[in-house]
């Protein structure tokens, strides 16, 4: 049985769609979201806030720590990616994305994907303060979240 995650009346992702847990909480993440969501039109990726993971996977969610801690990505056989390596992983699934998802697989660039992104990730309050993205635009389910 699968799982809707969309309640905005969106069709369901396709079949083997990635899985993408983002902060609804970050600003940086849900315009990244938003962005994502325009962009996927083969609807390849299931887009579902860190916040609802416990209710929507169950045993099958990381623990709440590492969600928290760096963005994760499940495949569509069950694989988890997390960081630097799960961002490829959403640009190699959205074919307006695959020539990030091809640069970021070069020899030169691939040893400073995960530098980069643990530098977004370190700073992405303050980027989204910079954006303009302070708040979520998704509810909080969980109180004290």
């Amino acid at each position: 049985m699968a799982v809707e995650v969309s309640a905005s009346g969106e069709p369901p992702p396709a079949a083997g769609a990635v899985l993408v847990l983002y902060d609804a909480a970050c600003g940086v993440c849900s315009r990244t979201a938003q962005v994502l969501r325009i962009l996927d039109r083969r609807q390849r990726l299931r887009l579902l806030p860190l916040q609802r993971a416990a209710a929507v996977l169950g045993e099958a969610a990381p623990p709440r720590h590492d969600l928290q801690a760096v963005l994760n990505v499940r495949g569509p056989h069950g694989e988890w990616w997390t960081g630097g390596e799960a961002a490829l992983r959403i640009a190699m699934a959205v074919p307006a994305l695959w020539s990030i998802a091809w640069v970021g697989r070069l020899p030169v660039i691939a040893g400073l994907v995960e530098p980069a992104y643990r530098l977004v990730a370190r700073n992405r309050h303050r980027l989204g303060r910079l954006l303009g993205a302070t708040h979520c635009r998704f509810p909080r389910d969980e109180p004290g979240f």
